[in-house]
C-alpha cells in the first residue's frame, strides 16, 4: 500500500464525510487519486447508504469524452439526480480527468447546476489526478475555481502543465 494513504491526518475520514458534508454544505469535494485511499469510496458508499442517501457512480475512464460519459443512457439515474436535487445524495465523479480541459462546456454547466441551488442534498466528489484537480479546482479561468473541500492532501508528483 501506498504510505501517503495511510493514516494522513490531513484526509477525511469516511465517517466524518458523511456525518458532516450535507450538515457543513460541502456541496462539491475533490480528492486526489493518488493519495485517496483504496476503501474511501467503498467505505463512504456504506456509510451513505446505510443513513438513506442515494449514492450514484460516474466513471468518466469508461468514455471517450466527459459529454458521452453524461448523455449516456447508462448514467442517466446519475445525470437524473444531478438535476433533480430533491434527495440527498452523493455523487461520485471518478477518474474524471476528461472534466479539467478549460474548454469542456459541460463542466460550466455542471458547476451551475451542482453551486447554485437553494438546498444542498447533492454532496459531489471529483476524484482525478493533481493536474486535473488543480486546472479544475486552482485555475482562477475554471468553472470550478475555489468552489470545493479538499478530502485529501495533493500528492507530491506535479507536472509544469498544470494551471
Amino acid at each position: 500500500m501506498n504510505k501517503s494513504k495511510e493514516g494522513d491526518f490531513r484526509h477525511i475520514t469516511p465517517e466524518n464525510f458523511v456525518k458532516f458534508a450535507w450538515d457543513m454544505d460541502f456541496r462539491i469535494s475533490i480528492a486526489d487519486s493518488e493519495v485517496l485511499h483504496p476503501d474511501f469510496i467503498e467505505k463512504t458508499t456504506l456509510l451513505a447508504e446505510q443513513n438513506s442517501i442515494d449514492v450514484h457512480y460516474l466513471d468518466f475512464s469508461k468514455y471517450d469524452t466527459a459529454s458521452s460519459a453524461l448523455s449516456a443512457q447508462e448514467n442517466s439515474e446519475f445525470l437524473t439526480a444531478i438535476e433533480n436535487g430533491s434527495k440527498k445524495s452523493l455523487l461520485w465523479f471518478i477518474n474524471c480527468e476528461s472534466l479539467a480541459p478549460l474548454y469542456i462546456d459541460v463542466t460550466y454547466s455542471l458547476r451551475t447546476i451542482l453551486t447554485t441551488r437553494q438546498t444542498n442534498n447533492i454532496q459531489s466528489v471529483f476524484i482525478a489526478n493533481k493536474i486535473a484537480l488543480l486546472n479544475m479546482f486552482a485555475n482562477r479561468e475554471a468553472p470550478f475555481y475555489q468552489s470545493h473541500f479538499m478530502l485529501t492532501g495533493y500528492s507530491s508528483s506535479c507536472s509544469k502543465t498544470a494551471i
